[in-house]
């Protein structure tokens, strides 16, 4: 495979792990389960585990395909030991400077920590879905909870540091 194919692989695992994930937060409000699938469960329920699923496949494939080659680096500059990157990207920040999207700064980190909560919350809800029934599906139901929250959180900075880059690009 050369690297055009592959940025194109990625480019469309990219958009489908986005939409899945828009998907299951956005219709999470209209999932209700605990300890067990209820047996009123609706389509959103259904929706929410199938798409969960698919979700944490498409993410892990995704996560796969962009470490490759020591790129894992970029994604996460504080496990490579480049933090010094991270804290000049803050620095820059707060003198209203664009941190650079490249580079494995602050915006590959936080782009590191959207994947990991991705797969983590993919992961803690398949642990729920095992362990149904149980006692510990209710732990690992507030730890998906938690993740989740976790995952919209790096979203939403994730799309802000987008979108500076856009308007970043529209003023030059």
């Amino acid at each position: 495979m050369n690297a055009v194919q592959r940025e194109a692989i990625i480019d469309r695992l990219h958009m489908a792990v986005a939409l899945l994930a828009l998907w299951l937060v956005l219709t999470s409000p209209w999932v209700s389960m605990l300890r067990r699938i209820p047996g009123s469960a609706g389509f959103f329920d259904y929706a929410h585990m199938i798409l969960g699923a698919l979700a944490l496949l498409v993410g892990v494939l995704y996560g796969v395909f962009v470490v490759q080659g020591g790129r894992w680096q970029l994604y996460f500059p504080l496990a490579a030991g480049n933090s010094a990157a991270v804290g000049r990207d803050l620095g820059g920040l707060l003198r209203g400077k664009v941190p650079a999207a490249d580079g494995g700064g602050l915006f590959g980190a936080i782009e590191g920590l959207l994947l990991l909560a991705l797969v983590t919350a993919g992961m803690s809800g398949v642990a729920w879905f095992l362990l149904q029934g149980s006692d510990a599906a209710l732990t690992w139901r507030m730890l998906h909870i938690v993740l989740a929250r976790i995952l919209i959180a790096a979203g939403v900075l994730h799309v802000l540091a987008v979108a500076s880059h856009l308007l970043d690009f529209v003023r030059d």
